[in-house]
């Protein structure tokens, strides 16, 4: 009984070691971190749903995260940089949100296009929105997520 007591408790501290391991690791992002792939505890732990499979565009993949700093939103990013034909690379975005399921909305500006997997009016704001925004030579995937009200 006594060692089974033992392998129990020295289970239970490696599972909360290990929970508050990534903890440490992830809090950096609330004041915002770039990150590769690579860097598996971000990687599989912040990067959104969406971006784990991203589109195939040539280019150097970095991501970018930060967390809600009392402003009401999550800020996560994938950005393809080196990109030769940026107009090329958003029409391979379009495709990819499009297979997704989502559309564009409405009045975005000439260098950012927004994309809802809801349908939003262009006044209102939406609670998770995606945007594409044009760089030299380089484009993001930016989502927003707000956290309360607007």
């Amino acid at each position: 009984m006594c060692k089974l007591f033992k392998w129990l408790l020295i289970s239970v501290v490696l599972i909360l070691s290990g929970y508050i391991y990534v903890f440490i690791k992830v809090a950096d992002t609330f004041d915002g971190r770039e990150y590769s792939a690579t860097d598996y505890i971000h990687y599989y732990f912040v990067t959104p749903d969406l971006f784990m499979d991203p589109p195939i565009i040539p280019g150097r993949i970095t991501y970018y995260s930060r967390g809600d700093d009392n402003y009401g939103f999550f800020q996560n990013d994938i950005t393809w940089n080196d990109i030769e034909d940026v107009p090329a690379a958003q029409k391979i975005i379009e495709k990819f949100f499009i297979s997704k399921g989502y559309t564009q909305r409405k009045e975005g500006l000439v260098w950012r296009f927004y994309w809802s997997d809801v349908d939003v009016p262009p006044d209102k704001c939406a609670h998770k929105q995606y945007s594409t925004v044009w760089g030299y030579h380089a484009i993001s995937i930016e989502l927003i997520t707000a956290t309360r009200g607007c």
